[in-house]
């Protein structure tokens, strides 16, 4: 009982996330002739295309943690599909409902193709939660589905890397992608650093996934299979410090392989040094400070769609890995959560003299609700040596 109400907070906790972006700024007319012009705005729209590809697939990705948590939150007795039909219609009906508020919400739009496209990623998150939630017989299938948290973590940057998700068979798009690679190749100490922080934090993920031995072998499958995806990918391409990065943490994952422990804890401090200098590089201070925004998210709901797409699916990665990691190091879930949150709040604050970034509170409170989440999803080991750890 206890974890299916761990799940319900935190299905709840998504529902208020697309509540607040879906009707910030909260700005409502007065709804002189009730709700019919809301439904009439709505059916008249049923057969209106979505605006563009990366809406549609933002509109999947919103409401897929939604059916995710929802039906892990349901009770283990009767049939998966039953589950899975119940949890779609209530995004469908959660989605409808925001349609219809926004009517009478300003620079808000009524579309029928959003509650489509919603209630198919209520769909997936709940076909994706009866599997984790599944017995398998199959000790690695097993395995992968108990580590929600890593498995979370890695389906986000998969969703950064490889978005929008499209293979091609074009031959001239493989060779656009390979281009950076062979004939421009460019390759700096910072962005060497960067890609081999980051491939080494896959690899940690994996290990936490399937554990030391099967990480081994997996993580140099997994990097070439990713390279792969890239260069098959519609609108994506390879560089030479994303090669040599993966070259780089495969070689220190074998180097470092003697201890465990001291792997992850390196793995832990290179990767929140990583965070630092990207939150704070060019290292190029202005002497007039721009003004702090205090409005939770306000850059994703006021940016370009696909670019807050990948945006959020990146910070998601960034800080729910370097919460994952110190946890593996040894700190407590909590500990980690408010250290990540304050270092993150801190360089928000130092954004306030670079030009072109935005200095906002919303990368801190991210922080917060990523490790509230993994706080009710995760399993924490009673073991006293693993204490902090999540699997």
């Amino acid at each position: 009982m206890f974890g299916r109400t761990q799940f319900a907070v935190a299905a709840v906790i998504v529902t208020a996330v697309i509540v607040y972006g879906s009707l910030y700024p909260f700005m409502f007319r007065p709804a002189v002739d009730g709700i019919n012009p809301a439904l009439r705005a709505l059916l008249e729209s049923w057969d209106e295309p979505p605006i563009s590809r990366s809406d549609i697939i933002a509109n999947i990705l919103l409401y897929t943690p939604f059916g995710f948590f929802a039906v892990l939150a349901l009770s283990r007795s009767g049939g998966i599909a039953g589950k899975v039909v119940l949890i779609t219609l209530a995004g469908g009906m959660l989605s409808t409902s925001m349609e219809l508020a926004q009517y009478f919400d300003a620079n808000r739009v009524t579309n029928a193709s959003d509650i489509y496209t919603n209630s198919f990623g209520a769909l997936l998150g709940a076909i994706g939660g009866s599997l984790a939630a599944g017995s398998f017989r199959w000790p690695l299938l097993a395995q992968v589905t108990a580590a929600r948290v890593p498995m979370l973590i890695l389906v986000a940057w998969i969703g950064y890397r490889l978005y929008p998700y499209v293979p091609t068979i074009d031959l001239h798009k493989y060779w656009s992608a390979l281009k950076p690679l062979i004939l421009y190749p460019s390759l700096s100490g910072y962005d060497l650093f960067r890609y081999t922080a980051i491939w080494l934090t896959t690899s940690a993920l994996i290990e936490g996934v399937v554990g030391v031995g099967r990480g081994w072998v997996l993580f140099p499958l997994f990097v070439g299979c990713v390279l792969v995806g890239k260069v098959m990918i519609v609108d994506t391409s390879l560089s030479v410090a994303e090669v040599t990065g993966a070259a780089s943490a495969i070689l220190l994952s074998g180097v470092l392989a003697f201890n465990a422990s001291f792997r992850m804890t390196l793995i832990a401090l290179v990767f929140y040094g990583y965070i630092v200098a990207d939150r704070l590089e060019p290292f190029q201070f202005s002497a007039i400070a721009r003004p702090f925004v205090w409005t939770p998210f306000l850059g994703f709901m006021s940016g370009e769609l696909r670019i807050d797409i990948l945006s959020f699916l990146e910070k998601f990665f960034l800080y729910g890995g370097a919460i994952w990691l110190l946890t593996r190091a040894g700190l407590r879930l909590r500990t980690a959560t408010l250290l990540i949150a304050a270092t993150l709040f801190l360089t928000s604050q130092a954004e306030r003299f670079l030009p072109g970034r935005s200095a906002e509170v919303t990368d801190a409170i991210m922080a917060l609700i990523i490790g509230a989440i993994f706080a009710l999803i995760g399993n924490e080991p009673s073991n006293a040596r693993d204490r902090g750890r999540i699997n």
